[in-house]
């Protein structure tokens, strides 16, 4: 062995002579390290045990002993919409910039005669508005009505475009 070797192998040894017994003395009122001293050699501490009783007879479950009252659950109104009568078209809308020539509050809806005064109801929100159909101008395949910018966001914001509607004439 080198000089070196034997120096590191005696500083190893005289380290865990140091050590060893110094982690005892540190860890014997430690509860969770008793096995471990057990086995070191030192008498055991002594644990008290309560009795236990069984019995054979179960336990009712906490939530059928009838000793929680339980609060009846309350009303709940859910709003139904109106049935669709015969001049009432549910889809969707978007909008568009309308030529000036068309008049002021304008839209248009294919399904619905030129010229007839709409009220449109934006479905998420409640929003309503009315306008006069204008069958001049093409809209996107798809959708129930076209609705001028300017009108369009009374209802609702562009970027929710396409909106569900309730179209009623």
């Amino acid at each position: 062995m080198d000089v070196h070797e034997r120096r590191r192998l005696v500083l190893a040894t005289a380290f865990t002579i140091v050590a060893l017994p110094a982690i005892w003395l540190f860890d014997r009122d430690d509860p969770a390290a008793t096995p471990g001293v057990a086995a070191a050699g030192l008498p055991a501490p002594v644990v008290s045990e309560s009795p236990v009783t069984i019995t054979t007879e179960p336990e009712l479950p906490v939530f059928l002993d009838n000793t929680v009252v339980v609060v009846a659950p309350a009303v709940i109104d859910v709003a139904i919409p109106d049935a669709k009568g015969p001049n009432v078209i549910e889809g969707s809308a978007s909008y568009k910039r309308f030529p000036p020539e068309t008049g002021d509050r304008k839209c248009s809806a294919p399904g619905v005669p030129s010229g007839v005064a709409i009220t449109i109801t934006n479905i998420d929100n409640g929003l309503s508005l009315t306008c006069r159909n204008t069958n001049g101008v093409a809209i996107p395949y798809g959708i129930a009505v076209g609705i001028d910018t300017d009108l369009f966001i009374q209802i609702a914001d562009l970027g929710d475009s396409p909106i569900p509607i309730r179209l009623s004439y």
